[in-house]
């Protein structure tokens, strides 16, 4: 079954963009000029993840996603807005309303692994509520819930304070190329945003934890080995 997008934005040249941008993926892509009409549409969708536009006339994307997460709480939130509308972005994020924040005008390339980390997201949500009802070892079964219950748990903590350093350091970035002299500072917000990019690479690693492995640690513990339980890993 393909996973459910469901993408609002105002502008419909946006939605076409984004409709071409997944057409060889597995997505069914639901797309929405009005946010009103798409939070009627919603539960009968059901999508794993929502995105939204910031700016819409009808209502703004903050508020669009604030009721999405009411009506259907386990979908993944995306919100897409500019550079003036970093401070509303940031308060979303800090809400809980937000799992990513796309920056306008976005890179295709980034957008779509953007989405593709939301909808990997999303799908670890669903194994965590399928779990009790898989077969199998209940010691095992009983680990890998812990494992993937862990990982959901650091993955949702750290999801919104690494958002909100990347807009920080977008704006620290547009700042300081404004102003000449300022070369090294310039270099260690870089240093600062390739940190914060390693954490979300660590962060997609822990959403596609498939299977309960441990390697040793110190001298007589064991932990989880995230890349022999992802999904990208061999068994």
């Amino acid at each position: 079954m393909a996973d459910k997008i469901l993408i609002v934005d105002d502008d419909p040249n946006i939605l076409k963009a984004i409709q071409r941008l997944f057409r060889k993926d597995p997505f069914e892509c639901h797309l929405f000029s009005s946010p009103k009409t798409a939070l009627k549409k919603a539960r009968e969708i059901e999508p794993a993840v929502v995105v939204s536009d910031q700016k819409m006339p009808e209502m703004e994307g903050t508020l669009f996603l604030k009721e999405m997460k009411r009506l259907l709480p386990l979908t993944v939130r995306v919100l897409m807005s500019g550079y003036t509308d970093i401070d509303a972005t940031i308060c979303a994020i800090n809400q809980g309303q937000v799992f990513r924040y796309i920056k306008k005008p976005w890179d295709i390339d980034t957008f779509r692994s953007e989405i593709r980390h939301a909808v990997e997201y999303a799908k670890m949500l669903r194994r965590l509520i399928e779990m009790d009802e898989e077969p199998g070892e209940p010691e095992q079964k009983e680990r890998l819930t812990g494992a993937l219950e862990m990982a959901g748990a650091i993955c949702h903590e750290f999801a919104q304070p690494i958002q909100i350093i990347s807009g920080y350091c977008e704006i620290l970035t547009l700042e300081l190329s404004k102003q000449p002299g300022l070369k090294k500072l310039e270099d260690q917000v870089s240093h600062i945003s390739q940190s914060n990019e390693r954490l979300k690479e660590l962060l997609l690693k822990l959403m596609e934890i498939r299977r309960y492995k441990t390697r040793p640690y110190l001298s007589s513990s064991r932990i989880i080995d995230i890349d022999a339980a992802s999904a990208k890993s061999p068994v």
